[in-house]
């Protein structure tokens, strides 16, 4: 197969780092014609772009909606158009906020999402909400949830059972949105010593004193979730976050770190309470589950263990990926 994807974001955002580029490597490895560029801004160079794409290519669109007549050229004598999506883009983050007569729908890009669903061959869901908000639009569609590369992805070889377990998070820095609470709940009982926020930008000023801050690092990026015994997902419950994928959750419980997750979206069909991890459904659980985890190294190193197991069996890369070329070789 000859395969495109097609993004809007450089390498550096996780979805392309997550649902573009392991893809696209493990397709070489596999035989496939595979191949990434980001699309140009500029109309006319994207026009001009569309058409150097070869007849007989599989374009997949990741994330990227487009208008009518985009979508009808870059369509034209294809061999399939797939369109990916991980996130609930007819939403606003919950961040933003409200007017008086403004709800979080994005009408525009509910639009272009609907026209994009209509025209696409495929649609590639990453959790079962985002399928069935588009399964209206259209029925031929794949749930492939964002995949993690588990030989890469590891525990650390040991852990030093002598020191105070540590509390981490990790994410961009608009997600910080989501943490105040959390990390006010652990204050009482957890030092800011105990509690590691890796983000692209620091806390900020009003909770900057809760936690320890480091700057998030590609090349570092495993080592700095190998540190963390106890890993955070805090979340509201909106649409825009029964549309995420959980893949926080995943790289904490690949690298040995037990999960504690707001119980909303996708994080139930990750976590199973008590076993691999702990939903949280009252604020005060958040220190309820640290302040148990801290003190029971075995619970803590037993639900490591099933955490990891859960990412290997379910969310490895090699599956997900296979599953993905078998569905593309139907449609091409």
């Amino acid at each position: 197969m000859n395969i495109l994807f097609i993004t809007q974001s450089g390498p550096d955002l996780p979805s392309v780092r997550f649902r573009v580029l392991p893809f696209v490597e493990h397709a070489r490895k596999e035989g496939h014609t595979v191949d990434w560029k980001r699309i140009p801004k500029a109309f006319h160079k994207r026009l001009a772009f569309f058409l150097t794409i070869p007849r007989n290519t599989i374009v997949i669109l990741q994330k990227k909606m487009l208008t009518g007549f985009q979508l009808a050229l870059l369509k034209n004598r294809r061999s399939a158009l797939v369109f990916d999506f991980d996130d609930a883009l007819w939403t606003s983050h919950p961040s933003v906020p409200l007017g008086p007569r403004r709800d979080r729908t994005d009408k525009r890009n509910a639009i272009l999402l609907k026209k994009t669903c209509l025209k696409a061959d495929l649609v590639v869901a990453g959790n079962n909400y985002l399928r069935d908000y588009i399964k209206s639009f259209n029925q031929n569609i794949e749930i492939i949830p964002t995949p993690l590369d588990t030989d890469k992805y590891l525990p650390p070889e040991t852990r030093d059972n002598n020191k105070a377990p540590i509390i981490g998070w990790m994410g961009t820095s608009c997600n910080l949105f989501f943490l105040p609470d959390v990390l006010k709940s652990l204050s009482a009982n957890v030092t800011p010593s105990r509690i590691s926020i890796i983000s692209d930008k620091p806390l900020p000023k009003h909770i900057a004193g809760l936690a320890q801050f480091e700057k998030w690092s590609g090349e570092n990026e495993v080592k700095q979730l190998q540190n963390m015994d106890i890993g955070l997902m805090p979340l509201t419950d909106d649409d825009y976050t029964k549309g995420k994928c959980g893949f926080k959750l995943l790289q904490y419980m690949a690298c040995g770190a037990v999960p504690l997750a707001s119980n909303v979206g996708f994080n139930t069909e990750i976590i199973e309470h008590g076993v691999n991890g702990f939903l949280i459904n009252e604020h005060d659980e958040w220190a309820k589950y640290v302040e148990l985890l801290s003190n029971d190294s075995d619970l803590r190193h037993s639900m490591a263990k099933k955490a990891r197991e859960t990412v290997v069996e379910k969310f490895s890369l090699d599956p997900l990926a296979k599953k993905l070329w078998a569905r593309l070789e139907k449609i091409s």
